[in-house]
C-alpha cells in the first residue's frame, strides 16, 4: 500500500439527475484508481449500506449502485453482485421490512440490480465460512458469507453520514455488515465496538471504497438523522484514507473518530489527512461540516421523566436516549405520569419512588441501591428491567417497556 494514498471527489451537479450521478461516479473512480485492471475478466461484488428499508440517505442510493454496476460492466468484470445483509435490529424489530430482501424492495436497490444486469445475495441467506486472524483485538474468530469471503473484488458503498456511537459510519463501519448475526451482537458496545469493526476490515478488505454523498445524513443515524445535500461522491482504494477524507469533509478533526485513528495505528490504511493526496475537488471546497450526534439526557429536556443516573459510559448514554426520543415520538412521556429511569454506577434511589420505573443496564442492576429498590418494586408491578451493558433493548422496546 502505497504511504500517500490517493483518494477522489467528485461533485455532482444535479443530485436529482441520475446522469449526474453516474457522471461523479466515473469521475472519482477514474481519477483514484486503474478500474479496469481491478475489475477486468473478475467477479466484482458491491457492499452497499441497506441495514433497513428507509430510503437514501439513511441507505445508500440506488443510483449510485446502478452507476458502479454500469462501470464495472464496461471495465470488463465478468459478473456483478450487490451484497447486503441488514442489521440485527431491523431483523427483530422492523416486522414488516426485517430481511435484506425486504430492504431492498423498500428502497428499490433490488431494480437498481436486476435492470442493470447485477445478480443479488441476501448474506443472512448465505453460507458462512469461518476465519481467524492473529492480530484481531476483539474479534478473534469470524463468521464471514461465502459471497464476501470468495469475492474477487469488494467494493464497499457507505453513506456519508454520522453515528451516535461510533461518530460516523462510512466505508470501515460499513463492513459491520459482512459477518454474522452472532458476531454483529458480538462486542457491539462503546467500549468495543471501534476495534471490532477494525477487526472486520482485517477479514474482509475492500478493493475499493465509493462513499455515496448524494445526500449525507447528520446527528444521528438510523430515523432520527437530517438530511444534508452533500453532492459528492468520494472514492479510493485505501478505506481508511477514504474515510479519514470523508471526516474531513464533514468537520471531524484529524484522527479524531476512533475507527480510523485504530486502523491508521494498527497498518490497515492511512488515517492522516496530511498524508493523503486528494484530487479532483478539494476537502476545502466541499467540507460541510456535520452537526454531532446528540444523545444528552436531561429531566429539564424531556417533561414526564425523572433520572436516577449514577456514572455511565457513552453506550448507555446512547442507548438511553434513543429509547427516550421513542418514548417522546410516541406521546408516552407524561409531566402527570411520571417515569423513573435508573441506570449508571451506584446510582442516588429511595425505594419510596413513585410511579413507574425502569431499571436499565447491569451497572445499575448490580449496585446495593437498586438492589433494595428492585426488592420493593417487584411486588407493585410498577418495575421494568433492561439487561445486558449497554441496554440496547431499551432502545428498541421503549413502548413495551413504558407500559404501552
Amino acid at each position: 500500500m502505497s504511504s500517500n494514498p490517493k483518494v477522489a471527489i467528485s461533485r455532482v451537479s444535479d443530485i436529482n439527475s441520475a446522469e449526474a450521478i453516474d457522471s461523479a461516479v466515473r469521475e472519482a473512480v477514474t481519477l483514484s484508481c486503474d478500474f479496469a485492471s481491478i475489475c477486468r475478466g473478475k467477479h466484482v461484488v458491491l457492499k452497499p449500506n441497506v441495514y433497513c428499508p428507509n430510503p437514501a440517505p439513511t441507505t445508500t442510493d440506488p443510483r449510485v449502485i446502478a452507476a458502479l454496476i454500469r462501470l464495472a460492466k464496461d471495465s470488463g468484470a465478468r459478473k456483478v453482485t450487490v451484497a447486503e445483509g441488514r442489521s440485527i435490529s431491523t431483523s427483530l424489530f422492523r416486522k414488516n421490512a426485517s430481511t435484506t430482501r425486504d430492504c431492498f424492495a423498500a428502497v428499490g436497490m433490488d431494480k437498481a440490480a436486476t435492470e442493470n444486469g447485477a445478480e443479488m445475495v441476501f448474506l443472512e441467506e448465505d453460507d458462512f465460512v469461518m476465519l481467524s486472524n492473529p492480530d484481531a483485538l476483539v474479534l478473534a474468530e469470524a463468521h464471514v458469507p461465502r459471497t464476501i469471503a470468495e469475492a474477487e473484488v469488494l467494493i464497499n458503498v457507505p453513506v456519508l453520514k454520522n453515528h451516535s456511537l461510533t461518530l460516523t459510519t462510512l466505508g470501515i463501519k460499513n463492513l459491520h455488515g459482512t459477518v454474522s448475526d452472532a458476531d454483529k451482537l458480538f462486542g457491539h458496545d462503546y467500549h468495543r465496538i471501534p476495534q471490532k469493526l477494525v477487526d472486520i476490515l482485517r477479514y474482509n478488505r475492500p478493493a475499493l471504497t465509493v462513499i455515496d454523498g448524494v445526500r449525507g445524513q447528520e446527528g444521528d443515524h438510523a430515523d432520527m438523522g437530517n438530511t444534508v445535500e452533500t453532492a459528492i461522491i468520494i472514492s479510493g482504494t485505501d478505506t481508511v484514507a477514504v474515510d479519514a477524507v470523508a471526516e474531513s469533509v464533514m468537520g471531524f478533526d484529524n484522527l479524531e473518530v476512533d475507527t480510523t485513528r485504530l486502523a491508521h495505528e494498527q497498518g490497515l490504511g492511512v488515517g492522516d489527512i496530511n498524508a493523503i493526496e486528494v484530487v479532483g475537488a478539494s476537502v476545502a471546497d466541499v467540507r460541510r461540516p456535520f452537526a454531532r450526534p446528540d444523545i444528552e439526557i436531561s429531566e429539564a429536556r424531556f417533561p414526564g421523566l425523572r433520572i436516577r443516573a449514577g456514572d455511565y459510559c457513552k453506550g448507555c448514554e446512547y442507548y438511553v436516549r434513543r429509547g427516550i426520543d421513542r418514548l417522546v415520538e410516541n406521546g408516552i412521556l407524561d409531566p402527570n405520569d411520571p417515569i423513573t429511569l435508573v441506570f449508571g454506577k451506584d446510582p442516588d434511589v429511595n425505594p419510596d419512588i413513585e410511579g413507574r420505573v425502569i431499571l436499565l443496564g447491569d451497572c445499575a442492576l448490580e449496585s446495593k441501591s437498586v438492589k433494595r429498590l428492585r426488592d420493593h418494586l417487584w411486588l407493585t408491578g410498577r418495575l421494568r428491567i433492561v439487561y445486558c451493558c449497554p441496554p440496547m433493548e431499551f432502545r428498541m422496546r421503549a413502548l413495551e417497556l413504558a407500559g404501552d
